[in-house]
């Protein structure tokens, strides 16, 4: 009895601890001022420098290959959902900084 009590306790304090919102899904358009911006629907993306290409989709992350002649090239794009406004992405093997992108107040061609 007393090991399930402890069980409970521990599931009410993980209960309380605060996570990031997790926001209805990464899909759309995202602008970054340096970076400029990329659209994604599902498994398919538009790159900053307008390749189009499929990469690994789930509902709030995303991960692609950029393409060799854009910045970064062949090096994996990772993104995470902040929340509905906000996507983190990080390059592997890059600079190692977390870039902040926000939804585009206007459509991306």
């Amino acid at each position: 009895m007393r090991h399930m009590r402890t069980l409970t306790q521990a599931a009410v304090m993980l209960c309380g601890l605060t996570f990031p919102a997790q926001a209805d899904a990464i899909d759309g358009s995202w602008c970054n001022p340096e970076r400029g911006n990329l659209e994604i629907r599902g498994p398919q993306i538009v790159t900053p420098g307008g390749a189009r290409l499929t990469g690994n989709y789930a509902r709030h992350t995303y991960d692609y290959v950029a393409p060799a002649d854009e910045a970064f090239g062949g090096k994996t794009i990772n993104m995470a959902l902040v929340d509905d406004e906000t996507v983190h992405v990080v390059i592997l093997d890059g600079p190692g900084n977390i870039e902040v992108w926000h939804r585009c107040t206007a459509p991306v061609s």
